[in-house]
Formats: structure tokens, C-alpha cells, sequence
């Protein structure tokens, strides 16, 4: 993420995924992953629950994390403290980060709120991923919920204050203090204000499959909130003859 006001929200804070998500991304991504000593970049990894959960599963693997917030990537690095070195965290702006293309490259509601220029965010994707290799991508969907949802959370941020900030932690706690923590909730009141930069449509799998990357399979994702996005996991492959 660039620093706009999104990447300067997000940069300041943690954001854990819930274990049921992380477990269910994992399982995904395992699937359409190729076999042997892969390299894996998740884009934005948040405090690493997937990283973690990917390296148990797929022990030749070696996974590099990124992620826009210093407190995330502190977080992930005391988490999988004696990982050894096949697992790596870094602090990283996505469009300005550079390595050798990846066999998995893999974004968990991540990827709508890169505030980039669409077609240059897809072609960094494109050119992140090996011929042959795989994008697993978690993100919302156009739909007249997420449509809604994008307004209200555009008008709450207009508005914002410490008030308002209280207001949603005590309904999210009101709706979900039995399944989270409070630190959990207080970590997901800044994603309240933040309207996606993007949704996959029509015209978003045109521009990835322009940039070689064809769409092979499509999950559902729950949905846990009625505050939550809706969103549907979408597997790409890189065509072996793409630029």
C-alpha cells in the first residue's frame, strides 16, 4: 500500500485474522499450491496467522510475509519466534517491494484497499507470480451490500471522532464479545472507516486476465459481522506464455 490515508490508517495499528479465516485460506491456497520447496509471499500478512498456518502445512515452503504496519510485522516476528529461516517478515510498501517471482502469492482481504492505480497493482501482481504459479486472493465482490456498506463507511469516516470510534467497539462488542477478545474488537474499528479502492467485477478479472493471470476456481467466504464486507476467494494461474 502507498502512504495515503488508508496505508496511514493501517500503518498504525495490528490486525489479527480470525483462526477459522486463516485456517480456511490455508486450505485453499494447499490446494492450488504446487508441491516441493515453493517460495510463498503473503501481501499483507497482518500479525502472520497465515504465514504460520502455511508454514505447518506446507514444510519445504519458504514464506516471505509483508505488510504496510511496523506493529503487524513486530507482531508476527514474536509469533513465530524459532521458525527458523525459511519464514521471513518484512515492513513493505507492496508496490515498491521487489523479489524474484513467487510460486504463491496470496492476499486475505488485502487487496481492495491497496490504494494504487488498478492496472499497475495488477500488473505488479502478474509480475510477482512465476509462469505456471498461483494468485489465491481473498476480497469483496460487487454486490448492492458491498455497494451500501462502501457508502456508510465513507460517511462514517467523514465524521470520524473519538465518539464514533467508542460507538462501533461497544456495538462490536455488543455483537461479537463472546467469539473476540476486546483487543481483537479495538483492532478492526479503524477498517469501520475505510471503503474499498476496489471490488472484484467483471472488469477487474478483464485486467487480470490481460495481465496473464486466468481464473481456475472461486470460494465462498463467511461472513462473521453484519459490519463485514462480503467477500469470495478467487484461485488465478499464471499462464505459462505470459509476458
Amino acid at each position: 500500500m502507498t502512504t495515503s490515508s488508508h496505508a496511514a490508517d493501517l500503518a498504525r495499528q495490528t490486525c489479527t485474522a480470525p483462526a477459522e479465516r486463516s485456517d480456511r485460506m490455508r486450505d485453499i491456497v494447499v490446494a492450488a499450491a504446487p508441491g516441493g520447496a515453493i517460495r510463498v509471499l503473503d501481501l499483507g500478512c497482518g500479525t502472520g496467522s497465515l504465514v504460520r498456518r502455511l508454514a505447518d502445512a506446507l514444510p519445504d515452503a519458504s514464506i516471505v510475509g509483508i505488510d504496510i504496519s511496523p506493529a503487524n510485522i513486530e507482531a508476527a516476528r514474536r509469533a513465530n519466534a524459532g521458525a527458523g529461516g525459511r519464514v521471513r517478515y518484512e515492513v513493505a510498501d507492496y508496490l515498491r517491494f521487489e523479489a524474484d517471482p513467487f510460486d504463491v502469492v496470496v492476499s486475505d482481504g488485502v487487496l481492495h484497499l491497496v490504494d494504487a492505480d488498478t492496472s499497475a497493482l495488477v500488473e505488479k501482481l502478474a509480475k510477482d507470480v512465476r509462469p505456471g504459479g498461483v494468485f489465491v486472493c481473498d476480497m469483496p465482490y460487487a454486490c448492492a451490500y458491498n455497494t451500501a456498506f462502501a457508502v456508510v463507511r465513507r460517511l462514517l469516516r467523514s465524521i470520524r471522532a473519538s465518539w464514533t470510534d467508542e460507538l462501533i467497539f461497544q456495538i462490536a462488542r455488543a455483537l461479537h464479545g463472546r467469539q473476540m477478545d476486546a483487543g481483537s474488537l479495538r483492532e478492526r474499528v479503524a477498517y469501520m472507516y475505510l471503503a474499498p479502492k476496489r471490488v472484484m467485477n467483471d472488469r477487474l478479472m478483464v485486467a487480470f486476465a490481460s495481465a496473464g493471470l486466468r481464473r481456475t476456481a472461486e470460494y465462498a467466504a463467511r461472513s462473521t459481522s453484519p459490519s463485514q464486507l462480503r467477500h469470495r476467494v478467487t484461485v488465478f494461474v499464471r499462464d505459462e506464455a505470459a509476458r
